[in-house]
């Protein structure tokens, strides 16, 4: 049964349900929580372990700035969000398989049984600032104005 749950096959099935049911709560506007692995957030800046330490998982909700801030593309959810008293803000980028669950309220309203093998590539700010199309026409702009 293991391997079942940890095939390739699974793996995009998870995915890609991560990927709809973020998708809907994001269209929809709900406040959610996500519980994911946290060998396989990536945030930027680091957060220093004065402010906190995590466990293997984490909770994170997605709510008022965070979930204003958040993007989803197929493979990620990214967002701002700030820790400690200090409201220490970082960027997360988390792989949709490290998904483990999705929470609504108090009800989960997905759970996955796969865990990743492998930890993600940390992008840095400007490789997030270049794959934001929302910054292309500012880049763009800002090129334009420098040739004049």
């Amino acid at each position: 049964m293991d391997t079942l749950f940890e095939s390739d096959d699974y793996r995009e099935l998870v995915e890609k349900n991560n990927y709809n049911t973020l998708k809907f709560l994001l269209k929809m506007g709900v406040d959610f929580g996500i519980v994911a692995y946290t060998d396989f957030i990536n945030f930027n800046p680091e957060i220093p372990k004065s402010i906190i330490e995590f466990d293997r998982y984490a909770l994170f909700i997605i709510a008022g700035y965070s979930k204003e801030s958040a993007v989803l593309d197929k493979e990620s959810l990214s967002f701002e969000a700030g820790f400690g008293e200090s409201n220490y803000g970082s960027h997360l980028t988390i792989q949709l398989e490290a998904i483990a669950q999705i929470v609504v309220g108090e009800d989960i309203v997905s759970i996955s049984l796969y865990e990743p093998k492998k930890r993600i590539e940390a992008k840095n700010s400007m490789d997030l600032l270049l794959n934001n199309p929302e910054n292309q026409t500012l880049i763009k702009k800002l090129q334009k104005n420098k040739k004049d």
